[in-house]
């Protein structure tokens, strides 16, 4: 367009990935031909003059070169986090984990038929173990190797295998189960209701996530602190009057 050129390298660029379809790639297109159309428009017409459109370019000015400086200031300290930060920040605010809906904690069993369903549960019945079991026959290749344990679970999760344990006690076995995967064989091991705290192992990722950004915003907050003690600095309390 007019002077104005969008290369295969910038196109990349900002649009980086081998599985970006040349669909994503023709709208990429249209914005930045639009976006350009625009921008050449103000051009014109002296936009770039206004004094409203300086502040807000010296403004975004700033607020890049003061991101560039903080990437570049901590890039070479990683935060680590490790499990007994995790554990001592999980029971010290354990009232941030509570649940919100009821759940069950539950094992499962997918096989491929409803016999082979009522073949397994005759077996769980007469005393095999139900994660022996797992191991060697279910077909969840995600829950498999862990006996079948799903953890803990809401309602809106797996509603069959929820309705199948809705009338079950702890340790019960239910009927075979249908699902659009295949027939299951659940086992209830307990109930929690809202209001009680999660398991550290469902909630621990979140936990995590908030230490690593409270040490990141702590370690600003000493950075700053320390230009101030560096720096001349005023503030006009008036303008607070």
């Amino acid at each position: 367009m007019d002077d104005a050129k969008l290369t295969v390298a910038v196109l990349t660029d900002q649009i980086p990935g081998t599985d970006v379809t040349s669909e994503e790639r023709r709208l990429y297109v249209d914005k930045w031909l639009q976006q350009e159309l625009l921008y050449q428009e103000a051009l014109e017409q002296d936009f770039a003059s206004k004094a409203r459109v300086q502040r807000l370019i010296d403004q975004a000015t700033r607020d890049l070169i003061v991101a560039a400086y903080i990437d570049e200031t901590f890039e070479d300290t990683q935060i680590e986090i490790t499990d007994e930060d995790v554990e001592q920040r999980y029971h010290l605010h354990s009232e941030r984990y509570l649940r919100h809906d009821a759940e069950i904690h539950a094992q499962h069993i997918l096989v491929g038929s409803r016999r082979d369903a009522s073949s397994l549960r005759q077996a769980l019945l007469r005393g095999e173990s139900f994660e022996d079991k797992a191991r060697d026959l279910s077909l969840d290749l995600e829950t498999h190797t862990e006996g079948g344990d799903l953890g803990f679970f809401a309602a809106s999760e797996y509603p069959e295998l929820w309705e199948a344990c809705a009338n079950l006690t702890k340790g019960q076995i239910s009927q075979p189960v249908s699902s659009e995967r295949g027939y299951h064989i659940v086992r209830l091991l307990e109930r929690k209701e809202p209001g009680t705290v999660q398991e550290l192992a469902d909630v621990e990722q979140r936990v995590r996530i908030e230490l690593i950004r409270e040490r990141h915003v702590q370690r600003l907050d000493d950075l700053i602190t320390r230009l101030k003690d560096d720096h001349s600095w005023h503030i006009d309390e008036t303008l607070f009057e």
